[in-house]
């Protein structure tokens, strides 16, 4: 009985530090059922149960049993790869094969320790010391998931099976008490657990350069569409000043056919006239001026290019978003369907829909693509350069999203990108 306890101890201990690990690295799956959410730790630890009360492989196999119980819980809870989840899944093994590891060298070292009273413990102190270790890795790196999901695809992952592979042959050394031996050991040890700590000091630091020069890309994307704002606006305002001082002339030259008897030619003049306007003038009216400024840019942008527009729109007079904002959302979102549409040969369309409903303001762009798009957690994947900036400019997007507290959704399935956000 006190050994079934005990294991159930150590089990959940482990699976606590399993979970907080995965979490600060890894999005959570979505479930029907919002309580599956929270059965992620005693899926933990049923896992190590079931190691706990199953026969012990040989040494050098252990871990795998490990890697493998974590792998499995990983993929069924978390939102993630089986590239990416084996690497994940050894670098949590090194972390806990390097304290267990180093306690056993310093037992070596300090006979003292392999008293009877004290050996009980050592599993405790083993499961303690993980738990600190993850949280401190949690504090560390729980704002730079993102940038892990980057670096898991780099060389620096092979460390995690390096680690372990060192570890486990120091491990697998002569386990004689003499003293010399044991102080090797335990020399070796603190040595390899020195050089894990410079590697995520090494990792801290390049997670810290990825994150500014993503900032960096970012503030350069937002400059941009500043500047293309206030290009659009110089625009607009310089073509109604034109027509306002051609106004007078364009009226004196009507007037005079008519007052000279000449009404086909005035009829004639008039038309000409009417089709000039309709092509300048701002067909899309949605009570807010720069919603107006950059939808009716774009429409005449598409229209230029052979891509129809059909848009659903309604009254959006009470939109508090800021104007930077604004222009980052639509602006992204129709230079990006723009560009699709122009690599197709046929079926150019866009379908944008911008409206008010519930309280709720709802954002969608729907448009073909040549080939298909590549997305994972809901971001695009893409090493080409083109699609980079593509790429870049639906992170701005999805930054503007959630800092008002919105969600957004993107999927690319038969020929055809989808984009669609909720904001409050």
């Amino acid at each position: 009985m006190e050994i079934i306890i005990r294991s159930v101890i150590l089990s959940f201990l482990m699976a606590v530090g399993c979970n907080l690990f995965f979490e600060t690295l890894l999005p959570k799956r979505t479930f029907r059922f919002k309580w599956l959410r929270h059965t992620a730790i005693p899926a933990f630890t049923a896992g190590f149960l079931l190691i706990s009360f199953t026969p012990i492989p040989p040494f050098i196999l252990q871990p795998v049993r490990f890697v493998l119980v974590v792998m499995l819980v990983t993929l069924l809870y978390f939102r993630t790869g089986i590239v990416q989840c084996v690497i994940f899944s050894l670098l949590l093994c090194s972390i806990y094969w390097i304290t267990s590891a180093f306690l056993l060298s310093a037992a070596y070292l300090f006979p003292s320790l392999w008293e009877q009273s004290r050996a009980s413990a050592a599993e405790y102190i083993t499961e303690s010391i993980f738990i600190c270790l993850i949280f401190i890795f949690h504090h560390r790196f729980k704002n730079h998931s993102d940038s892990w999901h980057t670096l898991s695809r780099t060389f620096a992952s092979f460390f995690p099976l390096l680690s372990i592979i060192v570890i486990l042959s120091i491990s697998m050394m002569n386990t004689s008490k003499a003293i010399t031996e044991s102080r090797a050991r335990f020399a070796a040890v603190c040595s390899f657990a020195v050089i894990n700590v410079c590697y995520f000091y090494f990792i801290s630091k390049t997670l810290g350069k990825e994150e500014e020069m993503q900032r960096l890309r970012l503030l350069h994307e937002q400059t941009r569409n500043q500047m293309a704002l206030y290009r659009d606006m110089h625009k607009s305002y310089d073509l109604q000043r034109r027509q306002l001082h051609d106004y007078k002339n364009q009226l004196g030259c009507i007037q005079g056919m008519l007052e000279s008897g000449q009404i086909s030619n005035a009829l004639s003049y008039i038309s000409n006239l009417t089709g000039t306007l309709s092509k300048s003038v701002s067909l899309i009216s949605t009570g807010h001026d720069v919603v107006n400024i950059i939808l009716n840019r774009k429409y005449q942008e598409a229209f230029e290019k052979g891509i129809t527009m059909p848009l659903s729109i309604n009254g959006l007079s009470e939109l508090t978003m800021g104007e930077e904002d604004i222009v980052i959302l639509l602006g992204n979102l129709l230079d990006n369907a723009i560009a699709a549409c122009e690599k197709l040969e046929a079926d150019r369309i866009i379908q944008f829909k911008m409206t008010f409903e519930n309280g709720q303001l709802i954002l969608s762009v729907r448009n073909p693509v040549k080939e298909p798009v590549i997305i994972k957690e809901n971001k695009v994947i893409t090493g080409r350069r083109g699609a980079s900036r593509h790429g870049i400019g639906l992170l701005n997007v999805d930054s503007v999203i959630k800092k008002h507290g919105g969600t957004s959704v993107i999927k690319c399935d038969n020929g055809w990108f989808y984009f669609s956000a909720i904001i409050p």
